[in-house]
């Protein structure tokens, strides 16, 4: 949010209003749900976690935990397409599942007309279309980019996995989300309300950018003796930041001219290394808060440092990953494999079922125990 003055320009960013407390799910005009007021909140979310060391973390770690070593050894589930392997298709919904809170994949009637192939399709390019009266989905939109949706870049329309009888070789959508209070159409992902401190987090690691290339200097204040242009003024700045802004810029001399020691520029030094604390302080708040709001036990679980370490605190990491596996990625894991399962049952098999990483064993021989 920006405000700006006829004697002042400056701006002012609330980031309290950056993320709502609920995202907004409209119809609009052209047949498809609006994924929060401008249709764009997956891209958004993409957008903060790749800008989010911590939560990226986070995301990659919990995916691992719930593919584990991957589908159980000496089972045999058929092949969900001719493409991928279970485990494959596992890696892909899961990351859907944790970044967004659903996953989708495209079902499609074989030849034989009793078998079904699965094909995972990217969540972030899917928006809800028709819903009948009793909230159940009857088709849905595919966008490659949902910023352009005209001419060729027009959304597919898809029909919804049971809407009707399957015909051979039609591709139906199945679309799963979990249940949230007042969220019909759309899913928040488990860490929504911490979505605040993951850009907070990418906005720090903009600032540590900004000290590197500004040569870890102090802050100048240089005031002129005169009111030029506008012109004028946006040229100086240009020029001064073209000559000592960057890496290259520390220690380089700065010569100002004047008429005389009366009518000259004033150079002040601004030193804003007594915030370090501060940005250390706000640096660690974020970190808990992430961590929190994935209900992670141990940042060590997600490979970052924290508190514990193998050598004086691997009983504490055990407890932690038994208790994050049970309490957090079991479920997670489950309702993945409930859905997919009733695939692979239809098609012959039994239900899918994988293997947990061995943890608890690796961490206690490393610690001696």
């Amino acid at each position: 949010m920006k405000s700006h003055s006829s004697e002042n320009s400056y701006a002012v960013i609330k980031l309290s209003e950056t993320v709502k407390s609920y995202p907004t799910f409209t119809k609009n005009t052209k047949g498809w749900i609006n994924y929060d007021r401008d249709n764009l909140l997956p891209q958004r979310i993409i957008e903060l976690n790749n800008e989010s060391a911590i939560n990226k973390a986070v995301i990659d770690n919990k995916v691992t935990y719930i593919c584990g070593t991957g589908i159980k050894e000496g089972e045999y589930y058929g092949q969900p397409n001719p493409a991928d392997d279970w485990d494959m298709l596992i890696e892909k919904v899961a990351k859907d599942y944790v970044t967004f809170g659903g996953y989708a994949f495209q079902v499609i009637l074989n030849e034989n007309g009793k078998t079904v192939s699965l094909y995972h399709t990217d969540f972030s390019k899917v928006r809800v279309g028709e819903v009948n009266e009793y909230g159940v989905y009857l088709s849905f939109f595919l966008a490659n980019d949902w910023r352009r949706t005209y001419g060729k870049f027009a959304p597919v329309q898809i029909k919804a996995y049971g809407a009707e009888e399957m015909q051979k070789g039609v591709p139906y959508l199945f679309y799963y989300k979990d249940y949230e209070p007042s969220l019909d159409y759309y899913p928040v992902p488990q860490y929504y309300s911490a979505l605040n401190y993951i850009e907070a987090d990418g906005l720090l690691g903009k600032f540590y950018r900004n000290s590197i290339n500004n040569g870890f200097v102090p802050s100048t204040i240089i005031t002129m003796p005169s009111n030029p242009t506008n012109e004028q003024k946006e040229q100086f700045q240009r020029d001064i930041e073209n000559s000592y802004s960057g890496t290259n810029g520390a220690n380089s001399i700065v010569v100002l001219w004047g008429e005389s020691q009366e009518i000259k520029p004033v150079v002040t030094s601004y030193t804003a290394s007594n915030n370090a604390d501060l940005y250390n302080n706000v640096d660690e708040i974020i970190f808990q808060k992430i961590i929190s709001a994935h209900r992670l036990t141990s940042p060590t679980l997600a490979g970052l440092s924290g508190s514990g370490n193998l050598s004086g605190n691997a009983n504490e990491i055990i407890n932690s990953y038994v208790l994050y596996n049970e309490t957090v990625i079991h479920q997670l894991r489950r309702k993945i494999l409930d859905t997919l399962s009733i695939f692979t049952v239809n098609n012959g098999y039994s239900k899918l079922q994988i293997s947990d990483l061995d943890i608890v064993k690796e961490l206690a021989a490393d610690a001696g125990l």
